[in-house]
């Protein structure tokens, strides 16, 4: 992704996909961490309801992806959940093996006029975390997930960290219109990825 939309440290993961900075001994908020993953998002053309050739809208590279690099962490005395991207950290909720974030942040659009000022986004990661039994079963490819858990031991603390190493789903960003002096055509629409993360420590 090129998109320059950043907003303050309240950023989707389709602004700062490409944000080149070197971080050295990264922290994670939380007392656990689940993993760092290495994703690759690839355009669902099915559910698009926004023209995926306008820069606007999504930015992929000549494979039709674009790949970005999360970590999952996690305050289990307070049992709040986070998901940081190059060094920037929202909430993100944990149920079971599921694991989502969302985030609605100011994103100017072309599409929405030189005078627009509070276009937004609201995107949402939700991902299932598989162990690594779990991610053998399925040959380590989400294309093999069909809903259901599959064989293999749940994911959990181990001694040598957390026991996992797969994360299957989706990415979807749903484009706002802005209010102040906007014109945005469409006035909304969304974009969705399917999402299929490799740990990567």
């Amino acid at each position: 992704m090129h998109v320059k939309r950043l907003v303050l440290a309240a950023l989707p993961v389709t602004a700062v996909a490409v944000a080149m900075a070197c971080y050295s001994e990264p922290v994670y908020p939380g007392d656990q961490v689940l993993g760092s993953f290495r994703f690759e998002a690839r355009l669902d053309a099915a559910r698009t309801t926004c023209d995926a050739s306008v820069p606007d809208f999504a930015q992929l590279n000549d494979a039709g992806v674009f790949l970005f690099e999360g970590t999952f962490s996690r305050d289990t005395d307070a049992g709040t959940g986070f998901f940081t991207v190059q060094g920037y950290s929202r909430d993100a909720g944990y149920e079971g093996q599921v694991a989502t974030s969302t985030l609605k942040a100011v994103a100017p659009r072309a599409s929405c006029g030189t005078g627009c000022e509070d276009s937004s986004i609201e995107e949402t990661l939700r991902v299932t975390l598989f162990s690594d039994s779990q991610a053998r079963s399925l040959s380590r490819d989400c294309r093999q997930f069909d809903g259901g858990i599959p064989d293999g031991s749940v994911p959990g603390p181990t001694e040598n960290g957390y026991d996992v190493s797969l994360a299957c789903g989706s990415l979807t960003d749903v484009f706002l219109p802005g209010t102040r002096n906007c014109n945005c055509q469409p006035s909304t629409c969304t974009t969705v990825y399917t999402v299929q993360g490799e740990r990567r420590d």
